[in-house]
């Protein structure tokens, strides 16, 4: 993950309002994503002994960046090589080149066979192949797939993306990570022990981070916020995606991105927090800061975020409430999916994979989560995402300006560096950025669709 932080400087506290997202039509799931995986271990167990006998003996490439041979992963593909007789084997490709690397395979005839989607839609479309019956013997509609991923990513007539209901590998959203030994010491209430209290909100939130600056002694902030997470947490979005229309459009015209970027602005002003574009950020590890605001990651052991942290100092919790007297938390959404490579060799095996990859009745769950506090919370922050805020700002900027990085383009490269006089001037300005990344992204879809 790249790290980056910015800083905003502006100034003017608005209580922000939670309301719903423009221009995502009339689908909205109900219930978030679901925790079931709609078929019991032993209609698992009669799925893979239905496999075709000629899939035996070949073998299903992945194409990715984290060995999972060396993670809490191994059980896993061991046991799908035991269960189904085919083999595994990684295609190594780099996270930040993960689109080009791909392309550039597939040209070549050395298409793997399963690809992963971490951020990089609408690009991703360039490398996959519809999952349809014919071609890979999966069914979407089946529910075992997490059916609000299979609407997001289905493209026209045909989905080209799943993750499964039950899986550990479908994202959870964003939440607050803090450093409980710093705020002890120092005498601090900690997000936590706010929301005990039912106490855990925008207000209580500023107030923390006053704290920490005059209580603490760190030569920063101390505090740290995720920009991407916490401005859709509260309903505002750099761009917004029509499951329906299979449409992007311009977000940064929205009353709650202004009034999001506004509540930032104050708290960097004040000196009172950082910002932090996505990802994660060392501070409460190596005891330079008290909290932060991340994605789920950081539930996870390793390869997951603040693997070297004690356990005993690491705390999390929910996002704040925008309000006081909010029913519930807000969530965000993770949308990392899994697909079928356009090119491959063996689409019904990684159909298979697939279905036995993304069950995590077939992993050790003991292993991949910190602690059972964090899988609890990990597994509410999944049920609970909103599909409606799922982020795609980077690859649909990274779409305009595949060399950007997705970092310090459209909103968050031209917005957070200027003035605080200007943040207005700016938002409009970055509006045009975001317009050509929109337009770009459409027309990729759009081609997609025309070649059904």
């Amino acid at each position: 993950m790249k790290k980056k932080i910015f800083s905003i400087l502006a100034v003017l506290a608005l209580v922000l309002s939670l309301v719903s997202v423009a221009g995502c039509g009339d689908k909205t799931p109900a219930g978030g994503q679901g925790t079931a995986s709609g078929s019991s271990s032993q209609d698992e167990e009669e799925f893979f002994l239905d496999m075709p006998s000629e899939l035996k003996g070949t073998t299903v490439k992945f194409a990715t960046w984290i060995d999972h041979q060396n993670t809490d992963t191994l059980t896993c593909i061991t046991g799908f090589e035991q269960t189904t007789g085919m083999k595994y084997e990684m295609v190594s490709v780099p996270q930040g080149d993960y689109i080009s690397k791909l392309i550039s395979l597939i040209a070549a005839d050395q298409a793997p066979d399963v690809v992963v989607e971490n951020g990089d839609f609408p690009r991703t479309l360039e490398l996959l192949m519809p999952l349809t019956k014919e071609e890979t013997g999966m069914d979407v509609t089946d529910p075992f797939w997490d059916q609000n991923l299979v609407k997001l990513f289905t493209i026209g007539k045909y989905c080209y993306l799943v993750n499964g209901a039950n899986s550990s590998w479908n994202m959870a959203g964003a939440c607050t990570y803090f450093n409980k030994t710093i705020l002890e010491e120092n005498g601090l209430k900690t997000p936590k022990d706010l929301v005990d209290e039912n106490n855990w909100n925008l207000d209580s939130f500023y107030k923390l981070m006053g704290q920490i600056k005059t209580s603490c002694g760190f030569t920063r902030s101390g505090t740290v916020i995720d920009v991407t997470n916490f401005l859709a947490t509260y309903g505002a979005q750099e761009v917004v995606f029509n499951a329906e229309t299979d449409q992007f459009s311009n977000g940064t015209g929205s009353p709650q991105m202004l009034t999001g970027l506004q509540w930032l602005a104050k708290a960097a002003s004040e000196g009172l927090a950082e910002m932090m574009l996505e990802g994660s950020h060392p501070n409460i590890e190596n005891g330079t800061g008290a909290i932060q605001t991340a994605g789920a990651y950081g539930l996870r052991n390793k390869p997951g975020w603040f693997y070297a942290m004690d356990l005993d100092d690491l705390g999390y919790t929910y996002l704040p409430k925008i309000n006081a007297d909010d029913e519930d938390y807000p969530f965000t959404y993770s949308t990392r999916a899994y697909g079928i490579c356009r090119g491959s060799r063996n689409p019904k095996g990684a159909a298979y994979f697939l279905r036995y990859f993304l069950n995590e009745d077939h992993y050790d769950v003991d292993k991949i989560f910190k602690t059972e506090e964090a899988r609890t919370l990990y597994n509410e922050l999944r049920a609970k995402g909103n599909p409606n805020v799922a982020n795609f700002q980077r690859g649909v900027r990274m779409t305009a300006n595949p060399d950007s990085g997705g970092l310090t383009s459209g909103l968050l490269g031209s917005v957070v560096w200027g003035s605080a006089s200007q943040l207005s001037v700016n938002l409009a300005a970055a509006s045009n950025n975001v317009d050509a990344g929109v337009k770009k992204a459409n027309e990729l879809i759009q081609g997609v669709i025309a070649n059904q």
